[in-house]
């Protein structure tokens, strides 16, 4: 199966879309205590937070060189964490 790159648009629709991202709770309490205070809904108050930090450059805020590590990482797509953690040897 051949896929074409599909040509650039000169016009495209700039909608707004709702996604996921990772937090602690107590982050999501201040954010969520954050919009109440400015009238607006969480989602909105976030995006505007991520659009300034693009904006901004995307500035090292608070980083100590390293990535921060999930202590929750996703579940295995595996229907046996045993046969990732074995290699799949069976």
């Amino acid at each position: 199966m051949t896929t074409i790159i599909p040509p650039r648009k000169s016009q495209v629709k700039d909608e707004d879309k709702r996604f996921y991202v990772v937090a602690k709770e107590s982050v999501k309490l201040e954010l969520a205590k954050e919009a109440f205070s400015r009238g607006v809904d969480v989602w909105v108050l976030a995006g505007a937070v991520l659009q300034s930090w693009l904006s901004a450059g995307c500035p090292d805020l608070g980083f100590s060189g390293e990535p921060p590590v999930s202590k929750n990482p996703p579940p295995s797509s595996s229907p046996s964490q045993l046969a990732d953690d074995q290699g799949d040897k069976a």
